[in-house]
């Protein structure tokens, strides 16, 4: 290899190794957007290919082998492949940007690109039949056909072009490093494919391909790191309403009104009532400020003292039936707890049922773990629910705890008459 062989080779490779990692590190934080990391990970393993591909080429160039020729016939054809393959790959991701940021309006304009895609994989492949576009020649060397070299040009130029149309209507959607991002996809693949037109032997498609796949990781990152800070800054604030409505005296007061009256009609009872009240306090003083998940067994000790007091106060009205079946997982505090409260307090109201009954359980799902809250109390319609959630602070605090600390979700059934269901999910 020449002097300039060898630069670009080595910037071709370390292209890839760079890619590599960014979609190494787009996997290890794939949840933060899964559907949007997915995307731009096969972006970056398109892109990484794309360099390996463009470097092996730059390496055997000038080769007269036959060897040499037929892994330079090959890489040349595997370049403009996966050059064409990237447009409708890095489209997708910045699709899934426009789709995240305008709260669910989905575009279809990425199938267009991925129709560029397929006509232009099928002109390459009728090239290697009959050379019309490109050939290699007998020293290994790049050689353009004097009619139609412009073919793949303008299939980059069709797909860069429609992307930046789209990019201009919907870029009012888009965070600024995001909007930046877009505008280099757009325009440096179009300076590498004009560089391309005279100087056939330079790799700056390939370069400009990479570098705008990189740039969109760069932007990908960013939104990264602002979704945790918004992420602490929304379970901040949740804590402090699961602060607040923990310790609202309700359940205190009526606690030692039901100790009270044992004192006087049985006091063995009422020591254990107020071993269980205490056991109670102990446990939500325990974890008001802890900041991780705690494991299922110790919220569901506070959920046991709870609904043994419950009992005493209801009599025979309400009954508890428990299937534990796994408890190798964490939960956010008190999101069990206050799914069991709302089943006493709205399930169980004014006496509108005799014989209640309320079933916890938790079992493992594949790679899932899962947690039921069921009762057979009065049920609500889940329509008007939906509608008055953001007043209700218990079931959205649990929702955006699961959500946030534990990246599960929390899923409700009711039916008026015959009760309500609420399961927890949690991913391993």
């Amino acid at each position: 290899m020449n002097l300039n062989q060898t630069i670009f080779f080595s910037i071709e490779i370390w292209g890839a190794f760079f890619s590599l990692i960014a979609a190494l590190t787009i996997l290890l934080t794939r949840h933060f957007d899964k559907s949007g990391s997915r995307k731009l990970l096969l972006a970056l393993l398109c892109s990484a290919a794309l360099m390996i591909s463009s470097g092996i080429e730059i390496y055997f160039r000038g080769d007269t082998s036959e060897t040499g020729h037929s892994i330079e016939r090959w890489a040349t054809f595997a370049v403009y492949f996966l050059s064409f393959l990237s447009i409708p790959l890095s489209a997708q991701y910045v699709s899934q940007i426009i789709y995240n940021r305008s709260g669910g309006f989905k575009l279809y304009w990425e199938l267009v690109e991925w129709g560029l895609f397929i006509f232009g994989a099928v002109l390459l492949i009728l090239n290697e039949i009959f050379p019309y576009i490109y050939y290699i020649d007998e020293t290994s060397h790049y050689a353009k056909m004097p009619f139609f070299f412009w073919l793949p040009s303008l299939i980059g130029f069709t797909g860069i072009l429609t992307t930046l149309a789209v990019a201009f209507v919907y870029s009012k959607y888009m965070l600024t490093i995001e909007r930046a991002a877009v505008i280099s996809f757009l325009t440096l693949p179009l300076i590498g494919i004009i560089i391309k037109l005279f100087y056939p032997d330079t790799p700056f498609v390939t370069l400009s391909i990479v570098v705008s796949v990189i740039i969109l990781f760069i932007s990908y990152e960013a939104s990264y790191v602002q979704f945790l800070v918004e992420k602490e800054k929304k379970l901040s604030q949740e804590k402090l309403k699961i602060v607040n409505r923990q310790m609202k005296p309700h359940f205190i007061f009526n606690t030692l009104t039901l100790i009270r009256f044992q004192c006087l009609t049985s006091p063995k009872e009422a020591a254990e009532t107020v071993t269980e009240f205490s056991n109670y306090l102990r446990g939500i003083t325990d974890y008001l400020t802890e900041e991780d998940c705690i494991s299922v067994e110790a919220e569901l000790d506070i959920v046991k003292n709870y609904l043994r007091i419950q009992s005493k106060r209801f009599g025979d009205g309400i009954t508890m039936e428990y299937d534990i079946q796994s408890t190798d997982f964490d939960v956010p505090p008190f999101s069990i707890q206050t799914l069991v409260e709302n089943a006493v307090h709205h399930g169980f109201k004014s006496g509108q049922i005799d014989n209640g009954r309320i079933r916890i359980s938790t079992k493992k799902d594949g790679n899932r773990r899962i947690v039921t809250i069921e009762d057979n109390g009065a049920g609500f319609d889940i329509k008007e629910m939906q509608k008055k959630e953001k007043n209700s602070v218990g079931i959205t605090n649990t929702r955006n705890r699961v959500e946030i600390m534990c990246n599960g979700e929390l899923k409700i059934e009711s039916e008026i008459g015959k009760g309500t269901r609420a399961t927890i999910v949690i991913p391993e």
